[in-house]
């Protein structure tokens, strides 16, 4: 009888499991057929907007270390190049992810860096050097989704999370702040119990803090 209650309880959790798999790769799918309807000029002029208000942060101003992605433009993402222009002339230390073995780490950049396609398409340095991650103070992430709680809804790989992860045990805590556009906030996402959560969205219209 016990073994037959095992398996019910198992047979649950496995189809719960399931069950947030596909809800999640609905929902990523919507948002990025949403994101890649807007055109092209609009992104544009919403990615500045999205700069402007980034560089207006406080923790951003006294930061010395800010970490961002490099844009994937296929999938009409939040471009970071007005982003990294206005850094740069503000002599910020930057940092990008790279993918090295499964796992996602710190490399340094400079504006004007050559970049290459890495694994799955995403802009890496051309040439890798290390950053020192100890001193991050900012974490500009991408997403497809967030909700009210502060919750983001990435590409389904698990690299931010699990980066993230590792930085809190390291005793590493960087502001951590989503780029995104205003029609990709949902309500309420469906929850793994290792997403991470986010401080911050910067969206074309301001910022909305969770912390």
């Amino acid at each position: 009888m016990w073994k037959e209650g095992f398996r019910s309880i198992a047979t649950f959790f496995m189809d719960s499991d399931a069950n947030m798999a596909i809800e999640k790769a609905s929902l990523r799918a919507l948002m990025l057929a949403r994101r890649g309807l807007l055109p092209e000029e609009s992104r544009n002029m919403m990615s500045l907007a999205i700069a402007e208000h980034i560089i207006s942060l406080p923790e951003v101003l006294d930061a010395s270390h800010i970490h961002l992605y490099l844009s994937m433009y296929d999938v009409a993402e939040v471009s970071t190049e007005p982003i990294i222009d206005k850094l740069a002339a503000m002599n910020k230390m930057l940092s990008v992810p790279v993918i090295r073995n499964n796992d996602l780490i710190s490399a340094s950049f400079q504006k004007g860096d050559s970049v290459k396609t890495g694994r799955f398409g995403q802009p890496e340095p051309e040439q890798f050097s290390a950053a020192d991650e100890c001193n991050l103070d900012v974490v500009l992430l991408p997403l497809l989704a967030f909700d009210k709680k502060g919750y983001r809804l990435g590409y389904g790989k698990g690299f931010y999370d699990r980066w993230l992860k590792r930085l809190s045990a390291q005793d590493i805590n960087p502001r951590r702040i989503g780029l995104s556009f205003f029609q990709q906030r949902v309500d309420k996402l469906p929850l793994d119990p290792w997403d991470e959560p986010l401080d911050a969205v910067a969206h074309e219209l301001g910022i909305i803090c969770y912390n």
